[in-house]
């Protein structure tokens, strides 16, 4: 599968908020934080690849920095294989690529009707609207909404028709790629199901890709291909969704499917609950950055840093011991077992 969307060695450094107001002005003189370390990513033509870990992760972060309204310190991104490196090649991104931002209505002006909204992107881009007058409710209907919710205001909308309302203006520009934060956040069941049969459908219909970013694991199961996993902005294992669920190789990845909640009460799950909570960046744990949380760690890990080894040609995972912790869940949809 060919790259549309690549993330090639990407650092971020931020001015850490112990920076005063002079020193955030004065480029050098701020304290700075890493927050992505060194990430790498493809997203292939009509691919869903899920993003996954927990808050404080980096997982927005990336997102915003993929369209560039985050400038990145080192690495290089490129989309439709040109480099963005200008402010002119993320405009020309924002035509090809769209973000979904997690609270859908907030996303939304609360003083605009749903269809002077919808508009929006043709104007802010210089785009010629289409069909005239009949776009928005072209829009609306696409996303299996009626034409009349135009003359709405979001606060008359219910959450589900929120989120089909902002599915439908990252599609606008009829994008190649749309990020996707949280995209059921907020919803019950039945809705979630709803707008990911939705997304499914739209990557069917019109060849998009989609990065996914939610802490929703069931919502990765069910409709990506592949799953990358963060931990303190940097990418502790990836490969395919079925293969990473069913035997996760990094500690970290195995305690997220050992929480995922079962429907079945009486299935039996590995006790790899996380200890503590997701450290600062402020004091990035030495040598393997999770091994103060890690049930499985040992001396090694907190010396030195793991390098990414590939388990197989398309699952990659940093541990040191990632041969010494392979798993399977049971029946590949349920607990985790660890196999010592």
């Amino acid at each position: 599968m060919s790259a549309l969307y690549e993330v090639n060695n990407v650092t971020l450094d931020l001015a850490g908020p112990a920076a005063s107001g002079l020193q955030r002005l004065l480029p050098g003189n701020a304290p700075r934080l890493t927050i992505l370390s060194g990430l790498s990513l493809t997203i292939g033509h009509g691919e869903m690849l899920g993003l996954v870990g927990e808050s404080g992760s980096g997982k927005s972060t990336l997102a915003r920095a993929m369209m560039g309204l985050i400038d990145i310190t080192d690495g290089r991104l490129s989309f439709q294989n040109r480099t963005l490196e200008s402010r002119a090649d993320f405009i020309r991104v924002r035509q090809g690529a769209a973000l979904m931002f997690q609270d859908a209505v907030a996303s939304l002006s609360p003083r605009r009707k749903v269809g002077a909204q919808l508009v929006e992107p043709f104007q802010i881009n210089g785009v010629p609207l289409p069909e005239g007058g009949k776009t928005a409710m072209t829009m609306l209907e696409r996303v299996g909404l009626p034409p009349s919710l135009a003359q709405r205001y979001p606060h008359e909308l219910s959450g589900g028709q929120a989120r089909r309302v902002s599915v439908a203006r990252a599609l606008a520009l009829q994008p190649k790629l749309v990020i996707a934060d949280e995209p059921t956040a907020g919803l019950d069941v039945s809705v979630q199901a709803e707008i990911l049969n939705l997304m499914t459908g739209l990557r069917r219909d019109m060849g998009l890709s989609f990065l996914i970013i939610t802490h929703n694991l069931a919502v990765v199961r069910h409709v990506t291909d592949r799953v990358a996993v963060l931990y303190l902005g940097r990418m502790v294992e990836w490969g395919p969704t079925r293969e990473v669920f069913a035997r996760p190789r990094h500690p970290y990845t195995q305690s997220l499917v050992a929480a995922e909640p079962q429907a079945d009460p009486r299935k039996r799950r590995a006790d790899l609950a996380l200890k503590g909570e997701i450290p600062s960046v402020l004091a990035r744990p030495t040598g393997c950055e999770f091994h103060t949380r890690c049930p499985l760690a040992r001396p090694r890990c907190a010396a030195e840093e793991p390098r990414p080894r590939m388990i197989t040609p398309d699952h990659m995972v940093r541990c040191h011991f990632a041969e010494d912790t392979k798993t399977e869940t049971q029946g590949g949809n349920h607990g985790t077992e660890l196999e010592h």
